[in-house]
């Protein structure tokens, strides 16, 4: 039985994040233009209504939240729509109107640039693979510089370190779940915040 359960939940986590790449795609599909129509957002309420899985995780959870507020009256306006269109790109990671791209560097990692990083008796957890060096040279450097390392996520984390070796399809890496994980904390209110590796080097250049 223990087997059966344990080979179920890997198939649902497959189907989760192969539905997962689908949203992708069709969201960097609808905002390529720069502009939204009222077919767009319908088809996109549509698609997350029939993929619920989805939603329950991030980024699916933070667009369907958006798209349901647009849908919510049954009403679309011109605001609703340029709003909609500023979160999904946001999101996305992607502003088309500016640079053109279809496909983002990275789509969708949810970098928190302006928070303050103090890493002092903080919580920290690391995720991806780094340019400074092997995963255990990261913590050393991370404690030497007062942080407390947590292995995976949970309301102890204050800072997941994303690695600078990211791939543009992170969702389908094992890392991705840790941000997915940290994105659902943060919607539940727990203040956890995502910083690349730049940002953590930065931190700790005084060391």
């Amino acid at each position: 039985m223990t087997n059966e359960w344990a080979v179920a939940n890997v198939v649902q986590n497959r189907q989760v994040t192969r539905a997962a790449q689908v949203l992708d795609g069709l969201v960097l599909g609808v905002i390529a233009d720069g502009e939204l129509n009222d077919r767009e957002v319908q088809m996109l309420g549509t698609w997350l209504s029939e993929n619920e899985a989805v939603t329950r995780i991030w980024p699916g959870s933070a667009i369907a939240e958006h798209v349901r507020q647009v849908l919510a009256d049954g009403v679309i306006t011109a605001d609703e729509r340029t709003s909609l269109l500023a979160a999904l790109q946001s999101i996305m990671n992607s502003d088309f109107a500016e640079t053109g791209a279809v496909a983002p560097e990275v789509a969708g990692l949810p970098y928190d640039e302006a928070c303050e990083i103090a890493l002092r008796d903080a919580g920290l957890c690391l995720t991806g693979e780094f340019l400074y060096g092997t995963r255990s040279s990261c913590e050393r450097l991370s404690e030497k510089g007062g942080a407390v390392i947590r292995p995976s996520i949970s309301k102890k984390v204050r800072y997941l370190v994303v690695g600078t070796h990211v791939s543009p399809n992170w969702i389908a890496e094992s890392y991705g779940r840790k941000i997915q994980d940290a994105m659902a904390l943060r919607e539940k209110g727990h203040d956890i915040f995502v910083i690349p590796e730049r940002r953590w080097m930065e931190a700790l250049s005084g060391l």
